[in-house]
């Protein structure tokens, strides 16, 4: 397979012409994106993009209320820039949730594909703290 770049991140979308959504969107474009993300990017400000678009999902009720919601899309667009402007997330945030956004409200399978990609994003991206501890007390305290 060849490398992801920016010009071939997402051009065959999210859904598998067999059925099912593309593989690459869990791994290799996710990966892609992690890479593009990790220098300027805050796992923080990541993760209250990504928790906006899961509750955007369940105010979709599975899909029967897409048409109605779609359009809440569209403040990703905003806030992305915004959060580029105040340095929370680095210059290619917001043309991944431009990419994104623009295939998400096409329908509702589209817009499950948006939701999977980025769960694959955040899953990959590396935490600010580093390596979880193991074993020990929480927080560092000592007993």
């Amino acid at each position: 397979m060849p490398s992801i770049t920016e010009s071939s991140y997402l051009r065959q979308g999210y859904v598998n012409p067999a059925g099912g959504y593309r593989r690459e969107i869990y791994c290799e474009e996710a990966q892609f994106v992690v890479q593009k993300l990790v220098r300027g990017t805050s796992i923080h400000a990541l993760r209250r993009f990504y928790n906006r678009v899961k509750g955007l999902e369940r105010s979709m009720d599975h899909g029967r209320l897409f048409d109605q919601r779609k359009s809440q899309l569209y403040e990703l667009q905003s806030h992305a820039y915004y959060a580029a402007k105040r340095n929370l997330v680095n210059a290619f945030f917001p043309e991944f949730i431009d990419r994104n956004v623009a295939q998400a409200v096409v329908n509702w399978e589209q817009f499950e594909g948006f939701v999977k990609h980025f769960e694959s994003v955040v899953a990959y991206f590396p935490t600010e703290a580093g390596p979880s501890r193991q074993g020990g007390t929480p927080y560092g305290h000592t007993r």
